[in-house]
């Protein structure tokens, strides 16, 4: 399956876009699951959540939609995986009220997080439980570095776990024809991409552009990667970043209508309510892309 998604569900800029006039923000979640598949749920960085929220998230959204919640900071950034057992089995235990909604969970790493941690990684992946999966996103420069086997290591060490590394994109933001984005330059390292598939899940997060010619290129190197590995029989989530949040949904939904195009995939949810498959109703305008 190909999931496609945001990195929230709720922003005022997607009235007419992904939700109706007048609509409670407390119900945000259930039309955004009615349009797109999957999504990262940022929130969960900042705290975990309680069992009730978690419980509320299922009861929202249909059986096929993901959640990929990040692993709380205070155990990524804070603790830097060390001594973090108590939360993260207390986040696991609340993030599990999903059930089959679950996704890969996102362990993000701080830029400070080199190669000489290596083994603290290793360790703390290990003592995950079996059933959960994770995928991992590192931003030092050192594991990116052609000259030294770090990244290669890295890539052993997740295969032998079991975890992924994310396929992180951050070049359309950077590029000279994008609007000065600063604040999401800081928050969105420059970084080389990676391509890579250690399991039988791949979760790309792509930062695009919001002058959208400048994301033609490196979407089609992501179809071309995201076709091949469905072809492999792997679950792929895809989700979509961009200083100007009003396009990310409609990006999301080019990326899975550009895949489809290449390989056979179900009808996308939003697809099938603008064509009226779901109940009538005051749907939103239909997002234009170009």
């Amino acid at each position: 399956m190909l999931y496609v998604g945001c990195a929230i569900w709720t922003y005022d800029g997607w009235v007419k876009i992904l939700f109706p006039p007048g609509l409670p923000k407390n119900e945000r979640l259930r039309e955004y699951a009615r349009r797109l598949t999957a999504v990262e749920g940022n929130t969960t960085f900042y705290a975990s959540p309680s069992l009730a929220t978690v419980q509320r998230w299922a009861d929202e959204t249909p059986e096929t939609f993901r959640f990929s919640p990040k692993i709380p900071r205070d155990i990524s950034h804070e603790s830097r995986l060390l001594d973090a057992e108590p939360q993260t089995q207390a986040f696991l235990a609340a993030i599990r009220a999903l059930g089959p909604r679950l996704g890969p969970l996102m362990l993000q790493l701080p830029p400070a997080f080199g190669p000489s941690w290596l083994d603290t990684l290793r360790e703390y992946l290990t003592r995950l439980p079996d059933d959960v999966r994770v995928a991992v996103e590192v931003r030092h420069p050192e594991w990116f570095n052609p000259k030294a086997a770090h990244g290669a290591e890295l890539d052993a060490m997740l295969a032998e776990v079991g975890a992924a590394r994310i396929v992180f994109d951050s070049r359309p933001v950077y590029s000279p024809n994008t609007p000065d984005t600063m604040r999401q330059r800081s928050r969105k390292p420059k970084l080389p991409v990676v391509f890579s598939a250690t399991q039988p899940f791949v979760v790309t997060r792509f930062i695009a552009s919001p002058v959208l010619g400048e994301n033609e290129a490196p979407l089609n190197e992501h179809v071309a990667h995201v076709a091949d590995w469905l072809r492999e029989g792997r679950d792929v989530f895809f989700y979509v970043h961009c200083p100007q949040d009003e396009y990310t949904p409609g990006i999301a939904r080019d990326v899975y209508h550009r895949v489809a195009a290449q390989v056979p995939l179900p009808t996308l949810p939003w697809d099938a309510l603008d064509a009226g498959e779901e109940s009538e109703g005051d749907a939103p305008a239909q997002l234009t892309l170009f």
